[in-house]
């Protein structure tokens, strides 16, 4: 179990305050009267109840003077799942309320089976202790030493020790070995007395006929009661069974099904109307939240900065005009990289000639080009020869394969022959080309003076004429590049004009920087302004929607509320908790059912036919005990009769010799029996004494080894390993320090002895953690020791938390310098 957090309500000084308890360990500080013992009294009452206010719990109930509310709630975890435990003011402890992790709500039977076995007295003596506890240990002896261990041991033995020491009182109120003035010592002395008188009495006395007569007729008396005892002992015994058997007969008995069965509601009715149930808590769920929120939203909204209307409606275009001069930058940085393309580009092409570029020829000139070129060509190509023939160029390739197909073949015939052919075709050019050149040389130099007079016109004189028309392509991608690069400088230098204008135009407040700064703050402008307009609308809008939603919600509510009623009245039920008692009785009649045959099958039919007849156990107890009692009355009749048959055989036996012999020696019978049975019940109480001893070595033997191993454990940190063993041995608790001396506790210093006493109890929570795991909680339990074994107190509550939750509350501030998650109590009654 772990306290994750606490409200109380009103409990003492505090009233409607919350408590985190998330670290573990979680040190509360507190100077005095800041609410430290006040808190720990709070977790505790939630836990086990508030006090009675009768006798000494007069004041311990902690009933704030300045609040009418008494009360709280934790909220506590327990494998894993969260339950929040309520408890205000009522009777037996007040009334509780434990809401699971599902929502089930239930009350002392539900915070029982978290608690378990532990109950209040039982919590404060293992978990929880203080600076009172730890100043007592110096007071405590050998003896008790012991006695706490067996009670640590043994979970829940405290209580056996007062009823040994009663024990031990009563036995010693009959007998004392060296005693003279308690009952059994006085009677054993007279007996002695009497027995000397009894030998010393022994003479003749007449009355033997009457005694023997007497002697005959007690004798068949004695005979008749014991054949009477006979018969009601195994009476006795029966009945004795039957009693032993009644608890699981009466179970048995109960949980016969009755003829009216409590069982009204189908299965799928109690599903339907749990299902009811469920959504009309979230119905008032929903309602609850509605109404919250239009709470929050009547309330004032912050103050938001507001624009003037036509400021806003310049803000908006100076938005428009920025989107615009964005994506004109976005372009220009596109247009840069082409920019850089481009004259990559003038730089490749102009790197072809040795002389600048001049202005490409437009058409006309382009034509009149081409028709000189054209002439000049075809003069030079009368000068140099026509074109030959496509026959004879036929002819020559014709040669040339024969001659590789000779070789091929190695046929010298076909390889000659190609050979042949082919020189005779080249021969036949070279001597017609001779002929053709000097024809045209007279018209070459025409020709020539008006192509390069055409060349000097347009700046083409620096290139060879045979270039002009293949260059014209590269002139004309020359002039565009420059235009397009004169273009782009002019857009750069128009941005860079609407830039700056725009920027003039921006209100005071924004103070300039990039286009992507001047965006977000023209958008925030325009935010708060819509924010500011759109607020009211939203919350009319809203109100609106939650008053419809409310208004479905209560038709929906009233229409759920008639359908869980309508399975309620089937059941004569009228509400739920009527209904919650209706599961309980139908859940307690199917667990009957279940059991019957269980119980059924521990009795017997022939005991079941027996304990038919009684209707109670006080019947039963009553016939018992009518036998027992009529068996005491034969056996005392016996007894008496046993009595009288002896006192007559030894008045028989001494008449004849003394008539005071019989007096003496009925007195010596009737104190023997006397001392037979303050001989009983002295023993009795010597047997109790014994078995109560051994049932609790018995009881704490399996843990002693784990607890001391772990207390020793635990001794060793406190003490900075100067101790190292505990040992419980017939003479007292002793300690073992790292030289091998050995110490009793009542040698220890009281800061030594406390640290011991600290190491057992936490030893005992951590080898029950596993059974019992529940909160430690330390109340200034600190006070003797120095700072060195302060902090190695804080470093072993670390190694506790690890399995329990661990609360210290101290009013020392040098705490809150050795450690981190301080809960302070102080700050709190100063907020």
């Amino acid at each position: 179990m772990k306290i994750k957090h606490a409200h109380i309500d009103g409990f003492g000084k505090w009233h409607d305050q919350d408590f985190d308890f998330m670290a573990n360990p979680q040190l509360i500080y507190g100077p005095n009267e800041a609410g430290k013992t006040t808190l720990m009294k709070f977790l505790i009452s939630v836990l086990f109840g508030f006090a009675d206010g009768r006798g000494k719990n007069r004041f311990a109930q902690y009933i704030p003077k300045d609040t009418a509310s008494y009360g709280g709630s934790v909220i506590i975890e327990v494998q894993g799942q969260d339950y929040r435990i309520q408890r205000r003011k009522g009777k037996n402890g007040g009334k509780v309320t434990v809401t699971g992790p599902n929502g089930q709500q239930g009350g002392e039977a539900e915070l029982q089976k978290l608690l378990g076995t532990m109950d209040r007295s039982l919590y404060q003596a293992l978990f929880s202790f203080g600076q009172r506890d730890l100043a007592a240990v110096d007071e405590v002896d050998r003896s008790h030493w012991q006695q706490h261990l067996q009670q640590l041991g043994a979970v829940g033995s405290d209580h056996w020790a007062p009823l040994l020491d009663q024990y031990q009182k009563h036995a010693d109120h009959l007998y004392k070995p060296r005693g003279r003035k308690w009952p059994l010592n006085q009677d054993l002395q007279q007996y002695a007395a009497l027995t000397e008188k009894i030998n010393q009495a022994r003479e003749k006395y007449q009355r033997y006929q009457k005694l023997r007569t007497q002697l005959r007729t007690a004798q068949t008396q004695l005979a008749d009661t014991k054949q009477k005892l006979a018969k009601q002992e195994p009476r006795s015994k029966e009945l004795a069974h039957l009693q032993q058997v009644w608890p699981v007969y009466e179970q048995w008995r109960k949980n016969q099904p009755s003829d009216q069965s409590p069982i009204y509601l189908s299965d799928e009715q109690i599903t339907t109307a749990q299902k009811l149930q469920v959504r009309e808590k979230e119905l008032h769920r929903q309602q609850a939240n509605f109404q919250q929120r239009i709470a929050a939203i009547n309330q004032e909204h912050p103050p938001v900065s507001r624009l003037d209307p036509r400021e806003f409606l310049t803000i908006q275009q100076l938005k428009k005009e920025l989107v615009t001069l964005q994506a004109a930058v976005k372009f220009q940085q596109r247009q840069q990289d082409q920019e850089k393309q481009w004259q990559a580009e003038l730089t490749t092409l102009r790197a072809r000639y040795d002389h600048p570029l001049p202005a490409p020829l437009n058409a006309t000139d382009r034509t009149a080009l081409a028709q000189l070129v054209q002439q000049s060509s075809r003069v030079q190509r009368q000068a140099t020869g026509a074109e030959p023939p496509k026959q004879l160029m036929l002819g020559i390739v014709a040669g040339f394969i024969l001659f590789i197909i000779g070789l091929l073949t190695n046929a010298a015939f076909i390889t000659a022959l190609g050979a042949v052919v082919t020189f005779a075709i080249i021969m036949y050019l070279y001597i017609h080309h001779g002929h053709n050149q000097s024809t045209a040389s007279a018209l070459s130099a025409t020709d020539s003076r008006a192509l390069l007079a055409f060349g000097r016109q347009h700046g083409l004189q620096d290139f060879s004429p045979d270039q002009w028309l293949l260059m014209q392509g590269d002139l004309q991608r020359n002039a565009e590049l420059c235009a397009q690069l004169a273009q782009a400088n002019q857009e750069q230098q128009k941005l860079a004009s609407q830039l700056a204008a725009f920027k003039r135009q921006l209100p005071a407040q924004i103070h300039g920087g990039t286009l992507t700064e001047i965006s977000a703050s023209l958008d925030q402008l325009i935010a708060l302004y819509q924010q500011a307009n759109q607020d009211q609308q939203a919350d009319t809008r809203e109100k609106a929607t939650i008053a419809s939603n409310l208004s479905q919600l209560n038709r929906e509510l009233a229409d759920v509320r008639q359908q869980k009623l309508a399975i309620y009245h089937q059941a004569d039920l009228h509400d739920d908790s009527e209904f919650a008692n209706y599961l309980t009785e139908r859940t307690a009649a199917q667990s009957r059912a279940a059991a019957t045959d269980a119980y059924g099958k521990q009795v017997t039919p022939a005991a079941r036919t027996a304990l038919a007849k009684y209707q109670t156990a006080a019947e039963l107890v009553h016939d018992l005990t009518a036998v027992r009692n009529q068996i005491s009355q034969l056996n005392l009749q016996r007894s008496d009769l046993q009595a009288t048959i002896q006192k007559t055989k030894l008045e028989i036996a001494s008449l004849v010799e003394d008539g005071t012999l019989s007096n003496l020696e009925q007195k010596r019978a009737n104190l023997a029996a006397r001392i037979w049975d303050e001989t009983q019940e002295w023993l009795t109480y010597q047997l109790a004494i014994e078995w109560v001893k051994r049932a609790l070595n018995a009881a704490s033997s399996d843990r002693y080894p784990a607890l001391i191993r772990q207390a020793e454990h635990y001794f060793a940190i406190l003490t900075g390993d100067h101790y190292c063993n505990i040992k419980l041995t017939d003479n007292g608790l002793t300690v073992v320090r790292r030289d091998q001396q050995v110490f009793f506790v009542e040698e220890l210093s009281q800061g030594t002895a406390e640290q011991l006493y600290i190491a057992l109890r936490l030893g005992f929570v951590a080898v029950m953690s596993d059974q019992a795991n529940f909160p430690v909680i330390i109340d200034d339990g600190f006070v003797n020791f120095d700072n060195v074994r302060r902090q190695r107190m804080l470093e072993l509550l670390n190694e506790i938390a690890k399995n329990n939750q661990v609360l210290y509350f101290t009013a020392d501030d040098r705490v809150k310098e050795l450690a981190s998650d301080v809960l302070d109590l102080q700050a709190l009654n100063h907020e």
